[in-house]
């Protein structure tokens, strides 16, 4: 043992310092992590206050754009998905789909990812075609997804949209026989189907404003999905309630 301290007491000494010192270092992380995560959900629940005044709009999405880029935990990720929110409430659509387009394409977790592109397709089914709108949503709307359902009713829309009637007639029957469907979305494809059948075309409707994009009552001014579904909105009969889509509840982020 006298021999062998002799030739590594260096080393030994070493590593165990380097040890000593990372357990100290991963301490002192962790302590500024917590702080900059509880931080975060000051911030966000400043911003939510800040929401009740009408006309802070602006102020607020400013906020929710710095939360974004510095935030901690999962805040970034429910800053940007508010911040779309309010551009798309504002008429920036085009900027909105971006944001959520950004957060898909950065986001690990297959929850906010699949969220993120549900929302984005809300609104490219009015504005795109049913080709752009079928490269997004269709590999979700085939899968297995908490969100998979909604993408199937997003797209099964915009085919009635771009006069793909059979198309859309057979994503609403696969909705309708699906036994774990929410209840809004059967009823829904239900109503669609009825339509479909009956020869009505989207060329036929006149709406006075895109039929995705109105307001939807009862989602508050954060307009991420509440956690108690809204009143049923009368002109569900032309497409999936825009602002909201309520079965799952929006994800929350856990702060890590």
């Amino acid at each position: 043992m006298a021999k062998f301290w002799e030739k590594y007491r260096v080393p030994v000494i070493g590593a165990a310092a380097a040890l000593i010192l990372a357990v100290a270092g991963f301490q002192a992380w962790s302590y500024w992590n917590a702080q900059q995560v509880e931080k975060s959900s000051r911030e966000m629940e400043a911003i939510g206050e800040l929401l009740r005044n009408p006309g802070s709009e602006k102020q607020a999405a400013e906020r929710l754009a710095k939360l974004g880029d510095s935030g901690a935990g999962g805040y970034p990720t429910l800053a940007k998905l508010q911040q779309a929110a309010l551009l798309a409430q504002s008429g920036d659509i085009k900027t909105a789909v971006k944001l959520y387009e950004a957060v898909a394409n950065s986001e690990r977790s297959p929850l906010f990812r699949d969220f993120a592109i549900v929302r984005a397709g809300v609104f490219l089914v009015e504005g795109e075609t049913y080709d752009n709108v079928k490269k997004t949503l269709q590999p979700l709307a085939t899968g297995s997804g908490p969100w998979a359902i909604q993408a199937k009713e997003l797209l099964a829309y915009s085919a009635w949209r771009a006069g793909k009637a059979d198309e859309a007639r057979a994503l609403y029957e696969d909705i309708e026989k699906n036994a774990s469907a929410p209840a809004g979305v059967k009823r829904r494809s239900t109503e669609m189907l009825a339509l479909i059948r009956s020869g009505l075309k989207f060329a036929d409707v006149k709406p006075t404003q895109p039929l995705l994009l109105q307001p939807s009552s009862g989602t508050g001014p954060m307009l991420l999905p509440p956690l108690t579904p809204p009143p049923e909105q009368p002109n569900s009969l032309l497409g999936p309630d825009p602002i909201a889509p309520t079965e799952p509840a929006a994800p929350t982020p856990t702060p890590q």
